[in-house]
């Protein structure tokens, strides 16, 4: 009776303790569930997971601003002076001013005819001086002197020649003056400029003269055209400067 009373109270005991280990898990797991999830608790390899995704997106956000304001920049700086501006020119941005104007030469365009026609002239001056001095008869003024006329003539017209003529060019168009008595004008928007000719003959490329033209996209022929201009190469560097090409 004695041995069944013990072991009536271990299993008494026994039932009791396993109840008691029942209760508190059943409380642990409770506490689990009730217990709002903190960020603090999330698991370290998610997060630095998610730290490393965002930082190269970051890195790529700012080189592409470091990108978009160099573009910025060099397009302002590009903006900012112009290829005639870079050539030492009045800018095409902005208001129009006159770049250079230019006239025929005298010499340079026909120094053959010019040197000739001059020792013609002096030959005859020489001639009218040596009659008198040397007490020659009259009829030697009839050899000498339509001779000195005609060669003054000659010169006299090519000095006015010189000045019947000029070509200004200005930021925005090319204009051709004409006349010296009576004056008309020709002129083409640098924009509308559709071709631009240059004329030279061997001795024109020696003396670096020659004959200009230029002609726009609204007309079929040249619309201005001057000839024993100086430098003509350079004349349509400066225009192309101009020029939207």
């Amino acid at each position: 009776m004695a041995l069944q009373c013990l072991l009536n109270r271990d299993r008494l005991f026994r039932a009791r303790v396993t109840r008691r280990k029942g209760l508190d898990v059943t409380q642990t797991s409770d506490d689990h569930t009730d217990r709002p999830r903190d960020n603090n608790d999330a698991e370290p390899g998610a997060t630095r997971r998610e730290h490393d995704a965002d930082q190269p997106s970051g890195r790529a956000s700012e080189s592409d601003q470091n990108r978009e304001h160099a573009a910025q920049g060099s397009g302002e700086r590009t903006r900012g002076i112009d290829k005639a501006q870079a050539a030492g020119y009045p800018p095409d941005n902005g208001p129009e001013t006159r770049v250079i104007k230019v006239r025929r030469c005298w010499f340079r365009s026909r120094t053959g005819r010019f040197i000739v026609t001059v020792a013609i002239l002096l030959a005859c001056v020489t001639g009218l001086i040596w009659v008198p001095v040397a007490d020659k008869s009259r009829w030697w003024h009839l050899l000498f002197a339509p001779g000195a006329l005609t060669t003054a003539g000659l010169l006299s017209w090519w000095w006015i020649d010189r000045f019947s003529a000029s070509l200004v060019i200005t930021t925005k168009r090319t204009t051709m003056h004409r006349g010296f008595f009576r004056r008309s004008t020709s002129e083409v928007v640098h924009d509308n400029i559709r071709n631009i000719q240059v004329d030279q003959t061997f001795w024109q490329r020696v003396w670096k003269v020659g004959k200009i033209g230029i002609s726009s996209s609204g007309q079929d022929g040249v619309e201005v055209q001057v000839n024993h201009l100086p430098n003509p190469d350079t004349l349509r560097e400066i225009i192309d400067l101009y020029r939207p090409l």
